[in-house]
């Protein structure tokens, strides 16, 4: 390696540079989150059952379900979940299967067993992760009390969320706090009397006009039977001229408004009551890059909407930025007391200087390689970085001090000092290297959820010990000739540093 490179120093300079540079493109481009994602790949099947009672959701879906789901391959646990009218199956997988080839294994399955469910029986599926996590939280509330909590949901789920998710670093979103958009019909039991009509007939004849569209059906204390169309599918001036019986039409025995359906939840951001824009990054996206998406596209839709008021009212961000922040500057610091060391045992600024480019260079280099094998920039990568810098300054150190003790000590020309210098120490270096990768590399194949951690902090550090090896060996002697080139002279610093050694630590 040491003679192939030494030889052709345009190609080494050329290839350090591209990877230099391909870090400083993933610094910039590489996610950034808190944490690896280490939840198991959960799948979840919620299936509603208008009517039926807890136990016959049971025993008639999430039985069935279960038993189906529990001979797929590479399952850990599944667990339901059963209210009134509605069933949630939940399962479980290990980390062999995929989050994708696991929703789509459990949808096969259910397909199986579709035929053996109630007829009226919706099952949906839906997947779960680290990424189901709210990135940021949207308060949205009247500016100036000129809309109702109805009027924002419905701006919010037509305007506010399509925007959202046009982009591409925003995975999902999800609009929380009731006053959930519907068409009332309010059914007037006078009126139906006075054409002689009654409530079921009514019902039956929307029902069959509008089948495709979910409704609902509430009976009040004074006997009105309100019919609501969830969403906005059905426009209130087509209702009104429903006909429900021979010159009869739907207005006239009906009241029919644009409004809510029976609110079930509520939310209160910011100590103001509101609707909630949950937004969502992708499986295997960026915390901070879906946050900045959402809070520019979220700055332009104010000017839109200027009788809105948005706040945010819960993030991630801030804690994701605020560690990795931290973390640089403890790599700052660890960079500073490095150098500071190196110079105080060597007392010699040339040597000095060319370990501590050695630590920027392996610093983006590792995170160009982390970066182009689609890894992200964490806690535990940046803690495996900080860890990996007091020890890949050990291979430099080892070959500078070899190189000068030819060049210094034994007078050899410069040239050769390099060349015997480096051979010299290649083996003792590359074992010692070596041996530090060995007592990591398991930690990537523990299995389970260790593994999620550790195999990110592992592979990190084996990534900036091998370029570690390979500049100690192929840039460091490059660097040593150029230093070196008019010779040794030791300055006035170093000597006194020198002196200072030999009477503190080296008597030590």
């Amino acid at each position: 390696m040491f003679d192939f490179f030494y030889k052709r120093p345009q190609l080494l300079y050329s290839l350090l540079a591209g990877f230099i540079f391909l870090g400083l493109i993933g610094f910039m481009k590489m996610p950034r989150n808190f944490f690896p994602d280490a939840e198991y790949p959960q799948v979840f099947v919620i299936t509603q059952v208008p009517g039926a009672t807890a136990e016959t959701v049971s025993s008639t879906v999430s039985k069935v379900l279960e038993e189906e789901i529990y001979t797929l391959a590479n399952i850990r646990s599944v667990s339901s979940t059963n209210i009134a009218g509605m069933s949630v199956v939940r399962a479980e997988f290990d980390y062999s299967k995929e989050l994708g080839e696991a929703a789509v294994y459990v949808n096969n399955a259910l397909n199986r067993v579709r035929s053996r469910l109630p007829e009226n029986a919706a099952p949906s599926i839906y997947t779960s992760g680290a990424f189901n996590a709210p990135v940021d939280v949207f308060t949205l509330t009247s500016a100036d009390d000129s809309m109702t909590l109805s009027d924002v949901r419905k701006i919010a789920e037509s305007d506010v969320k399509r925007e959202l998710l046009k982009n591409k670093y925003i995975g999902n979103v999800e609009i929380f706090g009731g006053y959930k958009g519907a068409v009332s019909v309010d059914l007037d039991p006078m009126k139906m009397s006075k054409y002689s009509l009654v409530a079921a007939d009514v019902i039956k004849t929307i029902s069959n006009t509008y089948k495709d569209i979910p409704m609902g059906f509430l009976q009040s204390e004074d006997n009105y039977i309100t019919v609501n169309f969830y969403g906005e599918e059905v426009p209130v001036s087509s209702l009104r001229k429903l006909p429900v019986k021979s010159n009869v039409k739907l207005k006239d025995v009906a009241k029919i408004s644009w409004g809510h359906e029976k609110n079930r939840s509520a939310y209160v951001g910011n100590a103001r009551s509101g609707i909630a824009v949950i937004v969502k990054r992708p499986p295997g996206g960026s915390i901070v890059d879906a946050s900045n998406a959402a809070r520019e596209i979220v700055d332009k839709l104010k000017n839109r909407f200027d009788n809105i008021s948005f706040s945010i009212s819960d993030t991630q961000k801030n804690l994701v930025d605020t560690s990795l922040r931290n973390m640089f500057s403890t790599l700052k610091l660890t960079i500073i007391i490095v150098v500071f060391v190196i110079l105080l045992f060597l007392a010699n600024i040339k040597a000095t200087l060319a370990s501590a480019i050695t630590i920027p260079m392996i610093f983006f280099t590792s995170l160009g390689v982390i970066w182009i094998t689609g890894g992200e920039l964490n806690l535990i990568v940046m803690t495996a970085i900080v860890l990996a810098l007091g020890i890949v300054v050990d291979n430099s150190v080892v070959v500078i001090e070899n190189i000068e003790r030819y060049f210094s000590d034994l007078n050899k020309p410069i040239n050769k000092a390099v060349k015997e210098g480096t051979k010299e120490v290649m083996l003792p270096i590359f074992s010692g290297t070596l041996t530090t990768v060995i007592a990591v590399f398991p930690l990537m194949f523990v299995g389970g959820f260790p593994e999620k951690i550790f195999k990110p902090l592992a592979s990190t550090l084996i990534i900036a010990l091998s370029v570690s090896y390979f500049l100690a060996v192929t840039f460091i002697p490059r660097i040593f000739i150029l230093f070196y080139k008019n010779g040794a002279r030791q300055w006035k610093i170093e000597k006194v540093l020198s002196s200072f050694y030999f009477k503190t630590f080296d008597k030590l």
